[in-house]
């Protein structure tokens, strides 16, 4: 119903909003499903991925080369953090949302970062001794404790945010301004329920979660 609905809206912001009649909007929603299905079926004969002629599905590549990205630009940022105070992206990312932030608590900070406790206060306590950060007792609330950037900290993340907005601009190079916006509102699709599963469905089991996405294990015969 959700998705019919907003079907008409694009129907009628298309036609103007002028009256709706039942078999115009009927042949509308055919001729734009049909030019999606053509289009999609263009696409998937254009493009390549791991067994595409015997089963294998193109988002198991999408999402394979999802972690590759993820290590290219790690190789990237540990050759731009050298000569820095920054040991670790993670740590450098850290102080980026303090500064632009303002302040957080431990549990905000690591969150925001989607660091599970253990690593997120390993960060935390390396930078805190580099003098990179400092945690002070809120002056909202007495019985909480806020970490904010020093100015030591400050002057070493700007310092090194050219080298990282370089690494930034060599990762997404590839891509023209379009096909950037593109993937960045994909990305987000992608994030949305992930996040929102980590923030605060953390203690569900793989079954749990599987149910939550509807995903169904497709058992296999081995011996093809």
């Amino acid at each position: 119903m959700k998705s019919l609905i907003l079907e008409l809206e694009s129907f009628e912001s298309e036609y103007g909003g002028g009256a709706v009649d039942m078999p115009s909007f009927s042949r509308w929603l055919m001729e734009r499903h049909a030019q999606n299905a053509s289009t999609t079926a263009q696409l998937a004969d254009r493009l390549q991925w791991n067994g595409k002629n015997r089963g294998g599905q193109p988002h198991y590549t999408a999402s394979s080369l999802l972690t590759h990205l993820g290590r290219y630009k790690m190789n990237y940022v540990r050759m731009a953090l050298e000569g820095t105070p920054f040991d670790t992206y993670d740590e450098f990312a850290f102080v980026l949302s303090l500064v632009f932030a303002g302040s957080y608590t431990q549990s905000q900070l690591i969150e925001k970062h989607v660091q599970l406790k253990p690593t997120g206060m390993e960060i935390i306590r390396r930078l805190l001794r580099k003098n990179l950060i400092v945690q002070e007792v809120s002056q909202d609330d007495k019985r909480s404790k806020k970490l904010s950037v020093t100015d030591m900290g400050r002057a070493a993340f700007y310092k090194t945010l050219s080298r990282i907005n370089a690494v930034n601009d060599m990762v997404m190079s590839p891509l023209n301004r379009q096909e950037q916006l593109q993937l960045l509102e994909l990305l987000q699709k992608l994030d949305k329920p992930h996040r929102e599963v980590f923030e605060h469905e953390k203690k569900l089991g793989l079954p749990e979660l599987m149910a939550k996405f509807n995903i169904r294990v497709h058992e296999r015969d081995e011996d093809h």
